[in-house]
């Protein structure tokens, strides 16, 4: 994988992420995100080769970024009553997370991206959230703290679809809006998970 690093790492993420968010892999053009970047072609070529091998050194540079702050909690912690407890704590540092270190926000502008035709860097990924997910929820389901009259697979796709509206809403507030929209992703995943996967008697 290519190294992004030197002066430029960052305007060269930034315009990346930019341009794939824009128009979509297909679309993006090597030369606009030079150009937005301000550096010069020899020293883009230099260091990555083709525009697949952008978006995953792209990608991988932005996990390492958010791992160094965060890192998932194991599955097992959600076991019984610390499931609520648990996946608040993790909705909060992901909210303090998004709100000092922009390498979250820019990981989630092309983390929903169609896939580029293959396996990515980005598609691992998304795969490694769903499956994170869904081990979350099996664990949940069985020491009592999630619903059991649903499939867990269900759970597991509604979970990430619900979450992957969230952020799209997050990511698509005006400047007016991002402040209040800020305060309300503090509280609105919490709130609908509990009415997505809380038992039935305790749903309401």
């Amino acid at each position: 994988m290519a190294a992004l690093t030197g002066n430029h790492r960052d305007r060269l993420i930034e315009a990346t992420v930019a341009e794939f968010a824009s128009v979509g892999y297909e679309r993006a053009s090597l030369n606009r995100i030079i150009q937005a970047a301000g550096i010069s072609k020899s020293s883009f070529y230099h260091a990555v080769g083709s525009k697949s091998e952008l978006l995953d050194a792209v990608v991988e540079t932005l996990i390492a970024d958010v791992r160094a702050h965060w890192v998932a909690p194991e599955p097992a912690q959600f076991a019984g009553d610390d499931f609520w407890p648990r996946l608040d704590g993790v909705l909060t540092d992901l909210g303090r997370l998004a709100a000092v270190d922009p390498a979250l926000g820019l990981l989630g502008r092309i983390f929903y991206l169609p896939a580029a035709g293959g396996v990515d860097a980005r598609s691992t990924l998304l795969d490694a959230v769903h499956a994170w997910v869904a081990e979350v929820l099996q664990v949940g389901v069985r020491t009592g703290a999630v619903r059991d009259d649903v499939p867990v697979e269900a759970l597991a796709a509604a979970t990430f679809g619900m979450l992957r509206g969230l952020d799209e809403w997050a990511l698509d507030a005006t400047a007016a809006e991002a402040s209040r929209r800020a305060r309300d992703q503090a509280a609105v995943p919490g709130m609908l998970l509990r009415g997505l996967l809380g038992r039935p008697s305790s749903a309401a």
